[in-house]
């Protein structure tokens, strides 16, 4: 009896804590929303592969440290929500470094194919993101590898002050 006591007491201070699930940033919540949009959308078939790549900084072009987040905890989302179906990371810049093509080379029609076919990619899931009115602003957009077409647009809005200053260098 003893031990269901403080069993009870741990699990209830532990729920009051709001660490349960840990608790959400505002990103996180923004992340599983749109991933909830993707995975739900009637665009995207059931069964055909993403890979999450080429978020880019809008003003200067360029893929910063905050870039490479997005990627990765959009894809770590992604994954919960469509198992299976979303190309490891890894994999990505293995085939990018084989058909020596840079993140922003495979938008070009001849190497989104290319890396398409390599990589068994249906889509790409890719974005760009600015800072403005403290405000940070991500788009998020899923490409048919084939044809190039976006099938998928939707958008993020987060606190910048949710954010460290690094990520943004």
């Amino acid at each position: 009896m003893k031990k269901i006591i403080c069993l009870a007491v741990l699990v209830f201070s532990f729920l009051i804590s709001g660490n349960a699930y840990g608790a959400l940033s505002p990103f996180e919540k923004e992340l599983i929303k749109i991933s909830n949009e993707i995975a739900s959308s009637h665009n995207i078939p059931r069964g055909t592969k993403l890979a999450v790549l080429g978020f880019q900084e809008s003003s200067t072009k360029s893929q910063l440290l905050f870039s490479s987040i997005i990627e990765d905890d959009l894809a770590g989302v992604l994954i919960k929500k469509m198992p299976g179906r979303i190309i490891a990371k890894n994999h990505i810049e293995t085939v990018l470094r084989e058909l020596k093509i840079t993140r922003d080379d495979v938008f070009d029609q001849k190497n989104r194919k290319q890396f398409g076919k390599l990589l068994s990619a249906d889509f790409i899931v890719t974005g760009s993101y600015w800072v403005g009115d403290g405000m940070v602003n991500i788009n998020i957009v899923v490409v048919d590898v084939e044809s190039g077409l976006a099938l998928f647009s939707g958008k993020m809005k987060v606190k910048r002050n949710s954010f460290p200053n690094e990520y943004f260098r």
